[in-house]
């Protein structure tokens, strides 16, 4: 019984790890979005490395930005005109997928932070 146990168990230990590819990045943030509430939401960065990855955005001031990706999973709040780099990895359907609220309007790439620092 024991042995019969122990398989699944394992399998759903490795089926359970995610394997992605991050990569540096460097860019200022410029608007936010809402996620699943004030807590938890992704951020419009403008980015400037890499530079040919991002979309073009307008912000609630109606400033339109170009290369601009959608960041989900910051540890802290950041606020408008911080300039942040760090690794993040791509995922086109995370509001889709994890988020209340989705952005059926832009036409702007989204990702996932792994690694967050403020400069």
């Amino acid at each position: 019984m024991k042995k019969a146990l122990i398989f699944p168990i394992i399998f759903l230990l490795f089926a359970s790890c995610k394997n992605y590819d991050d990569f540096e990045f460097t860019g200022t943030v410029v608007d936010y979005e809402m996620c699943n509430g004030l807590s938890d939401l992704g951020y419009a960065i403008n980015l400037e490395s890499p530079d040919t990855i991002g979309g073009t955005y307008k912000t609630r001031d109606s400033v339109i930005y170009n290369n601009v990706i959608i960041v989900y999973g910051a540890d802290r709040l950041l606020k408008s005109q911080s300039h942040i780099s760090g690794r993040i990895y791509m995922d086109h359907n995370y509001s889709k997928t994890q988020c209340n609220y989705h952005y059926n309007d832009r036409d702007v790439p989204e990702a996932v932070f792994t690694k967050l620092e403020e400069l």
